[in-house]
């Protein structure tokens, strides 16, 4: 690595020309402020062509203020061979070589031009002497081959202030700075590149493929229209068979097989002529025979209604007889049961007797009343359990009836909720007790009518308008256990939903005081108190239902046998109220036995005879009526036969005459299906004409009605099927399908590519990722090293390096220092000094240069010494003392009088005096020589 001997600027900022020697380690530039110290570096970093530096400053900024159209830089610079031998400028040789630097103003903008040159040149020889000129790139490159690397010239782009701030950085800043200087950054930008590049190309090959997927979408609507233009092709060739070939041969079959149908239908036509005949001949040998038995039947009937009529008579006489007796024999007997009852009794008692039982029994009317009308109104209220629905009390029925009438739509809440936990039933019960005769209404705005009815007829009870669906329970609360089949009204969810469900009292006390509850058996805690709600009735939800209909079952069978008992009471109280009644009438039913024992004695010997003679005159009179029966049935029967035959011998003579007609017709009918079937014929070809030719045909379609059809359906399918009919589609679908394959084939190509540039890609960076971790472990020894120089322990902790694009971005790199053994402390952890800053800034700025192979080398540091104490200042003189490296650093004259104790050449700087055209030129103080030093440690890129 080179090292700067002198400086020669012309024209540069303010400065007319002048020679500055810089043959010194530790070149310390000093000045006040705006007196050109940084104008001094800028002149450096333009003549080793640095210019990527965060600042709006660059070189043409100092050309612009003199005026001149032209400035020179010459610089010169050692040119000592390194360990093996070689010269930086190698091939030049000389221990001496002049980089030179001219700026020229062409056509409004200012160009550069390099030289290097062996030996010190002046600048006029150069102008004289001409020479190749470098380009900037070409001119980079030499530099970068003389020991000016990447890292050195990272280096020296930093502005005044920063070197003293590199402790400040992050981890992770600090890490990306030592790979930036290490030249490690641009391989994984390219990286970073590589892989963008290879996200693009996957968003493109994504858009190929819906590219593919509508060129595949268009494919499969043209290999559509291929198929409707074939599938039209088909339908034409079709139509055209069918007109031309099978209507002419089917016709013709059609035509045969009707000559051949109709030889069947003339012998029977025939055979049935000839029946006919034979049955109107048999006809008139039955009806011969047919008018006596007609007139022998008539006189028969006669005889037996005569002996009808007679044995009527005897049987009237007979049953009068056996009554009259049979009634005087019942008298006699109610009379002696009287007689038997009659006695000494007291006539007010029996009074008041009748008198009770008259009152027990309007009692048992009533009861028995009421218990007919409960009975009806179980029957009605189990009918409708039964049948899905619920019994609704009077003023409910009432007033839904009402509405049903205004054509109100509405249902009952009753009807809509549903218990599914059996455990809850009585719980639920409980608390839409109140509720269970709520009305719903269907539609909003039917409210007003319906709240009109509901004030005519005093409804006491809700009729909701406003309803909305019910949100998701909250775990635990009463709504859990329910299920609405239509929306509520919109308060009722919550105020069930506020409910928590609790096992007992106990559990429900644990909830504490703002949380209502509710136990299983009905005890409700609310924010008014607690108390018991729980009812026995049941109307929510089919299991209400089924209870309640199983109630109503049971009282209605226990209902039966009252009933039934207190039919027997009436029954009973009935009779013996009408016998104390007929005590009381004080009937004298001995006298009448007494005057007519006579009568009442034939009659009890005569009822077995007269009984005997009326049922034998009753059966008598059966037999007589079954006989007129008979003989009424057998003239229905000749009637009705003689009837038929006079039918038949009609319908016998129309179907004779019928049959003649049609058999006159259809040898007509013949006559002409043989000339047409020879005509039709003869238009056809010979080789259609054949028997199995024709058969075949009529094998395919029948008759040709059903070819006409098929015609038919076929244009039909023509008209509506919107085929394509243009035959280009075919040359469409081809040049589609090749674009698809040719596509396709394009997108597996690059789909491959892409997959291989991945896996090439990260196997390079997961390679490169050893590189990266050997260039932190080369700062980290260099940081070491130079701790040792400084009497300051370094230690920097190894960062987790993956092949990851999260890991690399975030990783970072931990240092922490060791001043006097006072203990560890980080980058910027605030338990610093000033000076063991700038120590540690100075550390990670020059650790970034060494590098053993490459000895030599300089830095430019922009005023390291500002607000250092004396004792921090010498520190910093000692640690660059120690390196033995070529710093140039600039310092205003307000420092310490320590900051020149480290330096062997100082250059001071002045301000430019007011109405000068140029700046006084810089002052030279050289240290005198002292003992000769030990050899410099190395330093470089």
């Amino acid at each position: 690595m080179f090292e700067f001997r002198a400086l020669e600027v012309v024209h540069w900022d303010y400065w007319q020309r002048f020679t500055l020697p810089l043959d010194s380690s530790i070149v310390t530039v000093v000045g006040p402020n705006g007196s050109g110290k940084t104008t001094l570096l800028d002149a450096l970093r333009t003549l080793l062509a640095i210019e990527d530096r965060e600042t709006a400053r660059d070189y043409k900024t100092y050309l612009r203020h003199n005026g001149k159209s032209f400035a020179w830089l010459r610089g010169l610079v050692s040119n000592r061979p390194d360990r093996n031998g070689r010269r930086p400028f190698f091939p030049l040789m000389d221990a001496e070589v002049t980089l030179a630097c001219r700026i020229r103003k062409k056509g409004g903008d200012w160009s550069r031009d390099y030289q290097i040159l062996g030996g010190d040149v002046s600048v006029e020889a150069i102008e004289a002497q001409g020479g190749e000129w470098l380009g900037l790139r070409d001119y980079r490159v030499r530099l970068e081959g003389a020991g000016l690397t990447r890292a050195i010239r990272r280096v020296l782009t930093l502005e005044q202030g920063a070197t003293d701030k590199l402790c400040q950085y992050p981890p992770r800043e600090l890490l990306q700075l030592v790979w930036d200087v290490f030249g490690e950054k641009p391989v994984l930008e390219d990286y970073q590149r590589a892989r963008a590049e290879q996200f693009a190309t996957e968003q493109e090959l994504k858009t190929l493929g819906q590219d593919l997927a509508a060129l595949h979408t268009r494919l499969e609507a043209a290999k559509a229209d291929v198929r409707s233009f074939e599938e039209y092709g088909e339908i034409l060739r079709e139509q055209q068979r069918l007109e031309v070939e099978i209507a002419p041969k089917v016709a013709l079959a059609e035509r045969r097989a009707g000559l051949e149908g109709a030889r069947p239908r003339l012998a029977g036509l025939r055979r049935s002529l000839r029946d006919c005949l034979r049955r109107e001949q048999e006809l008139d040998q039955a009806e011969a025979g047919a008018a006596q038995l007609l007139r022998d039947d008539a006189a028969q009937l006669q005889q037996a209604q005569s002996r009808a009529v007679a044995a009527e008579s005897a049987f009237l006489a007979a049953r009068d007889a056996a009554r009259d007796a049979e009634h005087l024999t019942r008298r006699r007997e109610q009379l002696e049961q009287l007689a038997a009852s009659q006695g000494a009794g007291d006539v007010a008692e029996l009074l008041r007797e009748v008198e009770r039982d008259r009152r027990r029994q309007a009692e048992l009317k009533l009861k028995a009343e009421q218990g007919e009308d409960r009975g009806a109104e179980l029957d009605a209220q189990i009918a409708a359990l039964a049948s899905g629905q619920r019994y609704a009390p009077g003023f409910e029925r009432e007033f839904r009836s009402a509405l049903e009438q205004a054509g109100i739509a509405h249902r009952m809440l009753a009807d809509v909720v549903e218990v599914t936990d059996p455990a809850w039933e009585a719980a639920v019960e409980a608390v839409l007790h109140p509720y269970r005769h709520l009305v719903l209404l269907a539609s909003p705005s039917d409210a007003k009518q319906a709240f009109a009815l509901g004030e005519q007829f005093q409804y006491r009870h809700f009729v909701v308008a406003q309803r909305s669906p019910v949100d998701k329970a909250t775990p635990g609360s009463l709504l859990e256990v329910l299920r609405f089949s239509a929306d509520p009204p919109a308060w009722l969810p919550r105020q069930l939903d506020k409910l928590r469900r609790v096992a007992d009292v106990a559990a429900g006390a644990r909830l504490g005081e703002g949380q209502d509850w509710i136990t299983p058996k009905g005890y409700l805690r609310e924010h008014r108190g607690g108390r018991h709600i729980g009812t026995d009735e049941r109307n929510f939800g089919a299991g209400a239902r089924a209870a309640q209909l199983q109630a109503l079952k049971a009282e209605r069978a226990a209902l039966g046998p009252m009933l039934e008992q207190r039919a027997q009471e009436l029954a009973a109280l009935a009779r013996r109220l009408d016998a104390n009644q007929s005590r009381l009438l004080k009937l004298d039913a001995a006298q009448e036995l007494l005057t007519r024992a006579a009568e009442f004695e034939s009659a009890a010997e005569n009822l077995p005879a007269l009984q005997q003679a009326a049922q034998d005159a009753a059966l008598a009179l059966s037999a007589a009526r079954d006989a007129v029966d008979a003989a009424r049935e057998a003239q229905k029967r000749e009637e009705l036969a003689a009837q038929k035959r006079q039918g038949e011998r009609a319908a016998l003579r129309r179907e004779h005459a019928e049959k003649e007609q049609q058999l006159a017709q259809e040898r007509q009918s013949q006559v002409r299906r043989i000339l047409e079937y020879r005509r039709q014929r003869s238009l056809l070809p010979p080789a259609w004409r054949s028997s199995a030719v024709l058969e075949a045909a009529r094998a395919e379609f029948e008759t040709d009605h059903e070819v006409q059809r098929e015609l038919e359906r076929l244009a039909h399918r023509i008209e509506r099927g919107g085929y394509i009919t243009d035959d280009a589609c075919v040359a469409l679908r081809d040049k589609i399908a090749a674009d698809h394959e040719l596509l396709e084939t394009t997108l597996s190509r690059r789909d491959s590519h892409l997959a291989r540039a991945r896996r090439i890609t990260d196997e390079a960076r997961g390679a490169y990722i050893n590189v990266l971790r050997a260039t932190v472990r080369q700062y980290a020894r260099n940081l070491r090293a130079l701790g040792e120089l400084s009497g300051i322990n370094v230690e920097v902790d190894q960062p987790e390096l993956a092949n990851d694009d999260v890991a690399l971005a975030q990783a970072g790199l931990a240092v922490r220092f060791d001043f006097d053994r006072k203990g560890w402390i980080g980058l910027d952890d605030g338990e610093a000094s000033g000076g063991q800053q700038v120590m540690k800034s100075l550390l990670l700025l020059v650790a970034l240069l060494r590098d053993e192979t490459h000895p030599g080398g300089f830095v430019f540091i922009d005023e390291p010494f500002a607000h250092l104490d004396v004792f921090n200042i010498e520190k910093v003189g000692s640690f660059l003392r120690a390196t033995e490296a070529q710093y140039i650093l600039t310092t205003p004259i307000t420092h310490n009088l320590n900051v020149f104790h480290p330096t062997d050449l100082v250059l001071t700087t002045t301000k430019r005096r007011p109405n000068s055209t140029w700046a006084e030129p810089v002052a030279v103080l050289k240290r005198a020589k002292a003992e000769p030093a030990a050899p410099k440690k190395a330093l470089g890129a």
